[in-house]
């Protein structure tokens, strides 16, 4: 019998557009005993119709968006939101970015109803790196929005009687290190063989944020702050309000984790800067006024304000490079998920890719988890 496929659509990440494009579909058509089910109109707001899809692979059907989610394995590449997980078929197999650290309500819906996940944001390597990311599209995106964002409210950005623009990037890993990259990039962009200095990266890792005197001190030199932090810790903050007032008045805070809160769980889970709010691609720049503010006050400090870049979705924010990218990183993955079972996935495998995969699962999150 043969294994279903479910393909919906991203539907709670207003803006982001990206489904998986008709060579995916080719590429999975190799594999035996597999059909495709997706979601009308999947692939239509890529400029796909469904004839590129069907002439892809003949396996290839379209359902509503309720039987997309019943089948044996759902692939989508944003988790949707706990209601819409409902819809999956209990002890069916599901693929998508989940984000387990930070989403209590996700982890309580893959227990109760025995989901099988393969968590794409957790597949690393040996050393513990992911390997399933798109990262220079994440920091690039979002550096180039800030920077946008920095124009229009500094003055001075292009003065030549300034210091170097003072960039604090928050975190060091995979994100941090191409923020780096692409402010560099950006700086050069703007201000390479003009008299104007340019964009300076300061580094803060948590010996350096931990200690808020020292901490304090460089923050109100920086006209841009970068939030590119993986906290063990969701429930603390890594800037507080308090050290937000201390920027300058025209700086720019850009939140690259866009961590959402959850006031549901004891004590909440909250974002890396204190008083922020996340964006989504049709929303990105948000100003202090910005009415959605209104849905945290009494519940965070907002008393402090800067301009705000903030994405749920940054690598969707280049829709025609992100789909190409996330289309070469499937390929690594989809014949295992397709061809083997479950639990035939082994950390003993001899292709790194099992192995990555196998440490993207609910099981080996919850064993390894805060240890």
């Amino acid at each position: 019998m043969a294994k279903t496929v479910g393909f919906p659509m991203i539907r709670n990440f207003s803006g982001d557009s990206r489904d998986f494009i008709p060579k995916l579909f080719a590429f999975m058509d190799r594999y035996e005993d597999v059909e495709f089910y997706l979601e009308e109109g999947y692939g239509e707001r890529l400029g796909y119709t469904a004839d590129d899809y069907l002439k892809a692979s003949d396996k290839v059907r379209f359902v509503s968006r309720e039987e997309s989610f019943g089948k044996d394995i759902t692939m989508i590449l944003k988790n949707p939101e706990p209601e819409d997980l409902e819809m999956l078929k209990d002890g069916s197999t599901y693929f998508t970015m989940l984000h387990y650290a930070t989403r209590p309500k996700v982890r309580e819906v893959i227990a109760r109803k025995g989901l099988k996940t393969f968590a794409m944001d957790h597949i690393v390597d040996d050393s513990g790196l992911r390997i399933f990311a798109d990262y220079f599209g994440t920091a690039f995106n979002g550096c180039q929005a800030a920077v946008e964002a920095l124009k229009e409210v500094y003055p001075d950005f292009y003065s030549k009687d300034r210091g170097p623009i003072k960039a604090l990037v928050m975190g060091v890993g995979g994100v941090g290190q191409n923020c780096i990259r692409s402010l560099e990039i950006l700086s050069d962009r703007e201000f390479l063989g003009k008299e104007a200095p340019g964009i300076l990266p300061i580094i803060c890792t948590r010996t350096i944020t931990g200690h808020p005197e020292l901490f304090d001190s460089i923050i109100k030199e920086c006209h841009l702050v970068v939030d590119a932090t993986q906290r063990k810790d969701e429930t603390q903050f890594v800037m507080t309000n308090r050290q937000v007032g201390l920027l300058p008045k025209n700086a720019v805070i850009l939140d690259i984790c866009a961590d959402r809160y959850d006031f549901l769980v004891d004590p909440p889970l909250v974002k890396g800067v204190e008083g922020t709010i996340t964006g989504e691609p049709g929303h990105t720049v948000i100003y202090p006024d910005d009415p959605g503010y209104a849905e945290i006050e009494g519940k965070i400090d907002t008393t402090n304000r800067r301009v705000t870049v903030s994405c749920n979705a940054w690598p969707g924010m280049d829709v025609p490079r992100s789909v190409q990218v996330y289309y070469g990183l499937m390929k690594n993955y989809v014949g295992l998920i397709l061809q083997k079972d479950y639990d035939e996935i082994s950390e003993d495998s001899d292709n790194l890719f099992e192995r990555g995969l196998y440490r993207s699962t609910f099981e080996y999150f919850m064993d390894h988890w805060k240890k």
